[in-house]
């Protein structure tokens, strides 16, 4: 549910004057509020897993990492910043 969001986001950035694809998708990767790997993954064991029932790994940090991408988006700071 996550494109919906990226989607409305970047259109009220274009509303600004920012039409440049790799300029609103720069203002939307940094412009997002960082989001940790979470400490405990044992609340993902319900997702499934596609690789033969092998553990769900969190890799990166803070900046951006696997179950995260480059965190949450903040639509405020997108749009005025």
């Amino acid at each position: 549910m996550a494109s919906p969001h990226a989607a409305g986001v970047a259109a009220l950035i274009a509303s600004r004057g920012i039409t440049n694809p790799g300029a609103v998708a720069a203002k939307l990767q940094n412009t997002a509020d960082p989001i940790d790997c979470p400490p405990d993954l044992s609340i993902y064991a319900f997702f499934p897993a596609f690789d033969n029932g092998a553990p769900q790994v969190c890799q990166g940090g803070l900046g951006y990492n696997s179950f995260n991408g480059h965190g949450q988006i903040n639509a405020l700071s997108a749009v005025t910043q």
